[in-house]
């Protein structure tokens, strides 16, 4: 695969999490500790795919996303948002925003990468 994919919580222990489960399925991963971060690293990185938390301090998911989609300077890179919140309105407002999926914390590794796989399918015409 060797996707590129940024990682963005403000959690470590999180990222480290994730980043070992795309690492195994063959994708190499860039980590940051919240939005603004992840923004500095987009400027400044090739992304091939983003997932995010939805809850973190400074730029939250749901910012993070808006920015993505309205900055013209960086292609619309697939992006899924991570949270622990069970309401249908996060996940309705991370959707409306631009998110590809919204999808429950703790994911399993196998949901994840099934989850990307097929977002990536779908981006180039699968």
């Amino acid at each position: 695969m060797g996707k590129n994919i940024l990682i963005v919580d403000d959690c470590r222990t999180t990222r480290s999490i994730i980043s070992l489960f795309l690492k195994s399925a063959g994708f190499k991963t860039v980590m940051a500790a919240n939005g603004v971060d992840a923004v500095e690293k987009l400027m400044n990185t090739e992304v091939d795919f983003i997932i995010t938390d939805l809850n973190m301090p400074q730029m939250d998911g749901i910012e993070l996303t808006k920015w993505i989609r309205t900055n013209s300077t960086i292609p619309d890179i697939p992006l899924i948002i991570l949270t622990t919140e069970t309401d249908e309105k996060s996940r309705i407002k991370g959707l409306d925003n631009g998110a590809s999926a919204v999808l429950n914390k703790p994911v399993s590794k196998e949901k994840l990468i099934s989850e990307i796989s097929m977002i990536l399918d779908k981006a180039k015409g699968g």
